[in-house]
């Protein structure tokens, strides 16, 4: 059977060896200088041990000695790297180191005075026990606050452990007289196979701590990392907004510029002509042997021309600022006869006799936006009027709608219709029909008419009917989100 000193030497070549499968498993992976320190208190420990074992090969006193000052010096330097995971990157070495040298003074003292009994024995107990719990202390700190469950297991043994030398110190103490260090009582035994748990469990657990600790921090750089790209994701965002919006000012600027040409275009030429019409019809009315009938068709040459300036610029200035502007849509209940003939009388007046109103619905009031519709409606007029054969009428029909409710005016002509090629953009900007003899716009009618029915909630319906022509509806919603 192995004696209790072969046990002592056994066990300490064990703690000798973890700390240096320790080393091995960690230095490259974890903090090298809390291995360092972690496994230099355990080396301590195994070499204390291992001389405690060897008292029979040379002086006792020395063995004794010697030996439980290294197991003492062993607390303070697995403190410190325990210490090290919690936080504290510089432990003050030292003063963890000073309770044990009081504690070394003591065990020298009594050990030197007295022979090798109870005295000695009591203070190494004492000093151990305090060791063996305040590793456990820390260890269990260190799991609260990280959660650690390695940090768990090591604050465990060294609790057992603690307890275990408790159990020793008071079994010492029931036989004070006779107590010695190698008897072989259960209390030693117990305290012996619980050090050699502790010391297992306890470099297992400091494995489990640093390898925790390595995982919690490449967490910590990958969730670094994932922050980062979430910055430079949101910096690109915010690039491509500021793109974007650049983009949109030079794309409004080029719209300004477009409206400016078209402008000088569109008004330029006619006031020319109009000018040159009125100059024309005031020569013909101060002649007094010219015919004044010629004087009147001049007049009312000018008058057409003053009303498409006023169209082109009403589409304009509705393309440029009204259809643009972001805030909400002022509705209003309008007298639905007395805004068809507004939009009638803007109409040329040769041009009126082709017009015909039809009414299938007794509704009188709508809600809409006055100004908008008018413009939209005459939009329809003024294309059926130019693009419908001369002298065949126009129809403008108004009834409602149950589902949705809604309020219906359609515009019906008997031109040819809309060409194949120009439906799949015909309320795009720019899109623009040819007809014989008509004067080329800049394509803003229909495509006025579609954003003003966009921005009632409403809709455009094209139509050809058997009888030939084109029918184009307005359908303005009459229930609403307020």
């Amino acid at each position: 059977m192995i004696d209790a000193r072969t046990s002592f030497i056994l066990a300490g070549l064990l703690f000798v060896a973890l700390p240096a499968t320790t080393w091995t498993i960690l230095h490259r992976r974890h903090d090298r200088r809390s291995v360092a320190t972690w496994c230099s208190g355990s080396l301590l420990y195994g070499f204390g041990f291992i001389l405690l074992g060897l008292r029979e090969s040379f002086d006792a006193r020395v063995a004794f000695g010697l030996g439980t000052l290294l197991v003492f010096a062993s607390y303070p330097l697995r403190a410190a790297a325990l210490l090290r995971e919690l936080g504290d990157s510089r432990p003050n070495l030292p003063r963890l180191a000073l309770p044990w040298l009081v504690a070394s003074t003591a065990y020298l003292a009594v050990l030197t005075l007295g022979e090798l009994q109870a005295r000695p024995l009591a203070v190494s107990l004492l000093a151990n026990l305090g060791g063996a719990a305040w590793l456990a202390w820390l260890a269990w700190t260190l799991h609260r606050r990280n959660g650690s469950r390695s940090a768990a297991m090591l604050a465990w043994t060294d609790a057992m452990f603690a307890a275990a030398l408790a159990v020793r110190l008071v079994a010492v103490a029931s036989r004070w007289e006779s107590a010695r260090a190698f008897a072989g009582h259960v209390d030693l035994i117990l305290a012996l196979v619980s050090s050699v748990i502790a010391s297992l469990y306890g470099n297992m657990g400091y494995i489990g701590i640093a390898l925790e600790s390595a995982r919690r921090q490449e967490l910590t750089r990958e969730a670094e990392l994932a922050r980062e790209h979430e910055r430079r994701m949101q910096t690109e965002l915010r690039l491509q907004e500021q793109a974007a919006a650049h983009e949109d000012r030079g794309r409004l600027l080029a719209q300004r510029e477009e409206m400016l040409a078209m402008l000088a275009h569109e008004v330029r030429q006619p006031l020319n002509n109009a000018s040159a019409a009125l100059q024309s019809a005031a020569e013909a009315v101060a002649d007094e042997q010219r015919d004044r009938r010629s004087a009147a068709d001049r007049l009312q040459r000018a008058s057409t021309v003053l009303s498409q300036i006023t169209t082109a610029l009403d589409n304009t200035l509705a393309d440029a600022v009204l259809l643009n502007d972001a805030t909400p849509l002022a509705r209003q209940d309008i007298d639905i006869d007395t805004l068809v003939q507004l939009a009638l009388a803007d109409v040329e007046p040769a041009e009126r006799p082709r017009l015909r109103i039809e009414r299938a619905t007794g509704t009188r009031t709508a809600s809409m936006h006055a100004g908008l519709i008018r413009l939209a409606l005459r939009n329809l007029i003024a294309n059926a009027l130019a693009y419908a054969p001369a002298n065949t009428p126009v129809t403008v029909r108004i009834a409602d709608s149950d589902e949705p409710l809604a309020l219906v005016v359609e515009v019906v002509d008997r031109g040819a219709g809309i060409p194949d090629e120009l439906r799949p953009r015909l309320f795009t900007r720019g899109a623009r029909g040819t007809a014989p003899g008509q004067r080329h716009g800049h394509g803003l009618g229909l495509y006025i008419v579609h954003r003003v029915m966009a921005l009632h909630g409403g809709e455009v319906r094209l139509q050809h009917p058997a009888a030939g022509g084109l029918a184009i509806a307005l359908v303005i919603p009459q229930s609403f989100d307020e």
